[in-house]
């Protein structure tokens, strides 16, 4: 159910109780039934095209609910890569992907923290590293090799064909924090 119906659903649903709270008090005796006389008698003549009007936006959010409940949700179906061979279908998850890709990457010298993206599209499958180093590695050898490993291992364990891997690199990690953070690994 997606954000509007849950609206109308909680709008009707409180009108419901209003209406139903009306009701037992007219046919429980709390309240005389001359005050609601008035009401009835014009709804029933019909000079008051307000309440035509209530009535038909209860009739369609009804029917609306009536006839959502049969609509069948379909399986939600995990994003990832679809491959096929002799045997038959192969879905690579997106995820799956991101964990090898970080694997791979964390195998590089000079890498410290790192987020991975993976986007699965018709022209290839792009892999987006952004990536903390230590500022000692000079960054054109790091990012090469961070490149050729992540597309290296993703392609030799997964069997999907990585047709970018970027790098942005983020930030040079601070000397005191790796160096206390070596000492604690």
């Amino acid at each position: 159910m997606n954000l509007f119906d849950r609206f109308i659903l909680t709008i009707y649903s409180f009108a419901l109780i209003i209406l139903s709270c009306i009701a037992i008090t007219a046919f429980s005796g709390w309240v005389s039934p001359d005050v609601f006389t008035p009401y009835v008698d014009q709804m029933l003549a019909g000079t008051n095209i307000t309440y035509l009007i209530v009535a038909i936006i209860f009739l369609v959010v009804s029917l609306r609910f009536f006839f959502s409940s049969f609509r069948r949700n379909k399986p939600k179906v995990e994003r990832g890569i679809r491959q096929r061979n002799d045997l038959g279908e192969v879905n690579i998850t997106i995820q799956t992907i991101q964990t090898i890709a970080e694997r791979a990457a964390r195998r590089v010298k000079g890498v410290r923290d790192m987020k991975t993206t993976v986007k699965a599209l018709e022209s290839g499958n792009i892999i987006t590293l952004r990536v903390s180093v230590d500022g000692e590695t000079p960054l054109p050898d790091l990012t090469l090799e961070l490149q050729a490993g992540v597309k290296e291992q993703v392609e030799g364990i997964a069997g999907v064909v990585i047709s970018e891997v970027a790098v942005v690199v983020t930030e040079v990690a601070q000397q005191e924090n790796y160096a206390a953070r070596k000492r604690v690994e």
